[in-house]
């Protein structure tokens, strides 16, 4: 079974090293979100896919899928015009990715003739203040857009509320307590209690992405305990676990 990933940037999933759009081992160096996929997976597996040599991900840069967005607006323009108009601009963006990693993911699995889950990362980026309802839709629109795909279940949104930080803060910092209010954090990294202020509070202001690597390779992450505390996360958990049971129950269609 192979992953493709998509995220933001290297303090998420990571980045290619290579300043092409699409990589993989050795040119994919991966972020802390990357390991809290692989420690999830780890677990079904009982071996860690980043660890092996080549390692099992596949990374398409957010700019790789706009890339792509834009060779099908030159081919089909109605098809992406329709979509921001029934979405909004915002959601329309989330369902868009969504679309084009599902659909690169597919051409994968036939390259490699073997099955393939899709993982796209995207801040939810939210106050105390946003409605539920704005993280639902925003959630509700990348599974729509891996639908739309053919990719079904096996894309799987990596939506945290509001950012990747705020998981890695249970950790981290509450050491696994008291985690839910960690959703409730300023969405905006400049605001006085921002998660990111506090995750450079907790590792010390010069904090990298590697070092936020070592300490999850170091200390490990249990995914168990924060779903049990942060919905998104949990959602997160469910949905990558739901995705592994399709994909390896699949037969992928050989080139």
């Amino acid at each position: 079974m192979k992953v493709v990933l998509s995220g933001e940037g290297r303090s998420d999933l990571g980045q290619c090293t290579n300043q092409q759009g699409e990589c993989q081992t050795p040119d994919f160096a991966p972020g802390p979100m990357t390991w809290l996929v692989d420690r999830e997976l780890e677990q079904r597996l009982c071996y860690s896919p980043l660890e092996c040599t080549p390692h099992q991900y596949h990374y398409i840069s957010e700019a790789g899928l706009q890339i792509r967005a834009q060779a099908l607006r030159a081919q089909q323009p109605r098809a992406l015009a329709l979509t921001g108009k029934k979405r909004g601009q915002e959601t329309g963006f989330f369902y868009r990715n969504a679309w084009m990693l599902g659909q690169i993911a597919l051409e994968f699995e036939r390259k490699e003739g073997d099955s393939v889950i899709a993982v796209l990362f995207r801040d939810s980026d939210g106050t105390r203040n946003t409605a539920s309802s704005e993280y639902q839709d925003k959630y509700e629109s990348m599974r729509q857009g891996f639908l739309r795909a053919g990719l079904g279940i096996r894309g799987v949104p990596m939506l945290p509320r509001p950012k990747s930080e705020a998981w890695l803060l249970c950790a981290i910092q509450n050491k696994y307590q008291h985690c839910a209010a960690l959703e409730n954090l300023p969405g905006t990294d400049d605001a006085p209690r921002s998660a990111k202020r506090l995750l450079a509070e907790a590792l010390g202001d010069s904090y990298t992405t590697s070092t936020l690597n070592d300490w999850i390779a170091e200390h490990g992450f249990d995914g168990e305990q924060v779903a049990h505390q942060m919905p998104s996360y949990a959602q997160f958990r469910a949905d990558l676990h739901a995705a592994y049971t399709a994909a390896t129950s699949a037969k992928p269609d050989t080139p």
